[in-house]
């Protein structure tokens, strides 16, 4: 914060009626006791000589500035509004998705490909794997009035016993666990479409 002239009553007149060389052995006092008094720096106080540049001496009180309670609310609304744009756009996505084709038939057909769905989101990091409970209340909010397949949070459970469990990346078709390859065919197009869609938009 600096002080000059045309500010009233700064340090109670002293800039209106002491010369330079005084102000500056004042400066050089006020420094000394706070370099005594208080070790840390922080904001600044000049002194100015009426017509002059500043002294350059400057007294510091040792306090750390800090952000205003407000720029915290104002940030977490920031970060509020953020989120609640990302879900906006998960739910278009999610309704684009089930209007798909997969030949004469929806390309999201079944209840248990909602795992597909799962596994993109957590793998992008907007659901925690895992976290059935977390991802319940995701779907819940951002699900489209229209879909498919109606969402369950059991049918979603129930990855933990397939190969969707891993990373999309890491998806291979196991006979002994897969049986039929058509299937995992079908949960890997749905999966690979619901990226694309997602990364078409921004996510």
């Amino acid at each position: 914060m600096n002080y000059n002239e045309e500010v009233p009553g700064f340090l109670g007149g002293l800039g209106d009626v002491l010369p330079a060389d005084v102000l500056k052995k004042l400066n050089d006092l006020l420094e000394q006791l706070h370099r005594a008094e208080h070790p840390q720096p922080g904001s600044t106080v000049f002194i100015y000589a009426p017509g002059s540049q500043y002294v350059d001496k400057q007294f510091n009180y040792g306090k750390t500035l800090t952000s205003p309670p407000c720029v915290g609310r104002e940030k977490s609304h920031m970060n509020q509004a953020k989120t609640q744009f990302q879900e906006e756009r998960i739910q278009q996505c999610i309704a684009l998705l089930m209007t798909e084709r997969l030949g004469d038939e929806p390309l999201f057909s079944l209840q248990g490909h909602w795992q597909a769905v799962y596994r993109i989101l957590v793998d992008k990091g907007y659901c925690r794997d895992s976290d059935f409970d977390g991802f319940d209340a995701f779907i819940r909010r951002v699900m489209p009035v229209e879909v498919n397949k109606p969402y369950t949070k059991a049918s979603v459970k129930q990855i933990s016993q397939t190969d969707f469990v891993r990373p999309f990346d890491e998806w291979m078709f196991d006979m002994q666990t897969s049986k039929t390859r058509k299937p995992f065919d079908r949960m890997v197009a749905i999966a690979t479409r619901f990226k694309e869609i997602l990364e078409e938009n921004g996510l």
